[in-house]
């Protein structure tokens, strides 16, 4: 029975594949089951779970990446970031420290990775091998837990889940450090870069050196957050018009305006942190914050993580192939199929354009063909037009000696007049 069932029913019911269910049917209720609340349930219990932001700060020292950090996120993060003397250390260092936020019943828990020495030393050639490793190591233990038994549980990320690059405010694009450093990076990680000290340059020079860094990270090919990952981000369109972000920090608060803001005072006047005509703060801490940090963390797990996961895998022989278990299947899938269509569009286009080139060569001998009969024609008409011009002279002899003969006769049997012989003579 479910042999002649599967034989009657052939093809009617598509295989979906794996990861996929059939096409439901869509049905209409009779009375409310309180659908409606279930977006709610799951609310309520994704905000009991504390989300994770991994953040690593790079950049020259003297930038106010500490000051920068405490400004950004509201509060006073300890001094451990940052040695008492950053010009003392001899390689570039990586200090991780760890912080929970809670804000409305979320928490966040914070990673904040600095790298002291960044840009200190004479010889540079260095300085971004130990930021790298940190970065590998922390996929690789990811991926090491992936393997592990209990990799249906929770694992602990630690990968980096954006770089905010500090960049001097010297007016005159990126240095070499710099356009090597953001170059690498970005292969690996989100890369946001930042004006540091946004405060020491007019309007005119912000927008004139923005120009400028935009030109050099085009030129260099590097790829910045959100901008290189259209796909993979949503609602940032209006923040892209700020990128590379100019940003002022300040731990001082003084009473501007009726309010408290956070600020830096000069002899000449108050520059404001979150005022945009100052700086680009409020436009940075929106993208972070409040547009984008899922988006960082979907991205380093879906691009980056899978670029560094599928390296690692090919590096131990396995083939490229798809296969079902893999996370990127239905990614594959679908390149696959557009690979397909492609090819089958180019071998349609080809066999169109042979059977194009044979048809014009058969017309081309079918013209030559029916050129040479009427060539042919033509010569046999004007044959047959000769031949017929010969019987039609020759018919002609022939009436006239008949009629010779003809009077001949009778002039030998004596019945032709005198007269008619004349006639016969002169004729």
């Amino acid at each position: 029975m479910p042999l002649e069932f599967a034989h009657q029913h052939n093809g009617k019911f598509a295989d979906p594949g794996p990861w996929k269910h059939p096409e439901a049917r869509p049905l209409d209720l009779t009375s409310p089951l309180g659908l409606e609340s279930l977006p709610g349930q799951r609310f309520t219990k994704v905000k009991r779970t504390s989300f994770g932001l991994n953040l690593m700060v790079v950049g020259e020292s003297g930038l106010g990446k500490t000051t920068f950090m405490n400004t950004l996120f509201n509060t006073d993060l300890k001094e451990e970031i940052l040695p008492r003397n950053p010009q003392s250390t001899q390689t570039v260092q990586i200090q991780p420290a760890y912080y929970e936020l809670k804000e409305d019943g979320v928490t966040l828990n914070l990673c904040v990775v600095d790298t002291p020495g960044f840009g200190d030393e004479l010889n540079r050639e260095y300085n971004l091998t130990p930021i790298m490793e940190y970065i590998d190591k922390q996929f690789e233990e990811y991926m090491t837990a992936e393997r592990h038994p209990g990799f249906r549980k929770a694992i602990p990320d630690t990968r980096i889940h954006a770089v905010l690059y500090f960049i001097p405010p010297n007016g005159h694009g990126l240095k070499e450090l710099d356009a090597k450093a953001l170059q690498t990076l970005s292969q690996k990680v989100n890369v946001i870069p930042i004006i540091a000290k946004g405060d020491t340059m007019t309007a005119e020079e912000k927008k004139s050196f923005k120009a400028t860094l935009l030109r050099d990270l085009e030129e260099h090919d590097i790829k910045t957050f959100p901008t290189a990952y259209p796909g993979e981000v949503d609602g940032a369109e209006e923040l892209l018009q700020h990128i590379p972000f100019s940003v002022i920090g300040s731990d001082s608060i003084a009473f501007v305006g009726g309010r408290n803001v956070r600020c830096r005072t000069y002899r000449w006047g108050i520059v404001e942190v979150e005022n945009t005509e100052h700086s680009d703060f409020v436009y940075l801490r929106e993208l972070l914050m409040s547009a984008c940090l899922d988006d960082l963390v979907e991205t380093t797990h879906t691009v980056h993580y899978h670029r560094h996961r599928a390296y690692a895998l090919r590096a131990l022989g396995r083939p490229v192939s798809i296969l079902e278990c893999d996370d990127t299947y239905e990614s594959q899938i679908e390149d696959t199929k557009q690979m397909n269509k492609q090819e089958m569009e180019r071998k349609e286009e080809e066999i169109r354009q042979m059977f194009v080139i044979k048809v014009k060569e058969k017309e081309a001998a079918l013209r030559e063909r029916e050129e040479q009969l009427n060539a042919k024609k033509a010569e046999m008409v004007a044959e047959l037009e000769q031949y017929r011009a010969m019987i039609e002279a020759e018919q002609r002899e022939v009436e006239e000696l008949a009629q010779l003969s003809q009077l001949s006769q009778l002039s030998r049997s004596g019945t032709i007049s005198k007269s008619s012989s004349k006639l016969f003579k002169a004729k």
